[in-house]
């Protein structure tokens, strides 16, 4: 694995931990597309039951690692800073 296949693993990781986390409160769903023409995308949406309710995520970049990276920054924001502690001592423990 180079460094960048490595920085993509960590940013997928990071991005799953917090949007779970996140998932299983706020009732969120993803989608996301991926291709090798740029066309990256990742959408996040609150729902009420099978009700789609307001997009909390809306981000396109021009590479996958960039998309994850600011996807991040939005759901950290969308979650509370304090949330975000929690997140990285959770890993920190499974990973100790």
């Amino acid at each position: 694995m180079d460094g960048n296949d490595e920085e993509r693993s960590a940013l997928i990781h990071e991005y799953y931990q917090i949007y779970r986390a996140l998932q299983k409160r706020r009732s969120l769903r993803e989608h996301s597309h991926f291709d090798i023409y740029g066309n990256n995308l990742i959408e996040i949406w609150e729902y009420a039951g099978e009700r789609r309710g307001r997009c909390i995520c809306k981000v396109k970049e021009d590479t996958e690692t960039a998309c994850y990276k600011r996807a991040i920054e939005i759901l950290i924001s969308y979650g509370g800073k304090g949330d975000h502690a929690k997140y990285e001592q959770k890993a920190e423990q499974r990973a100790g």
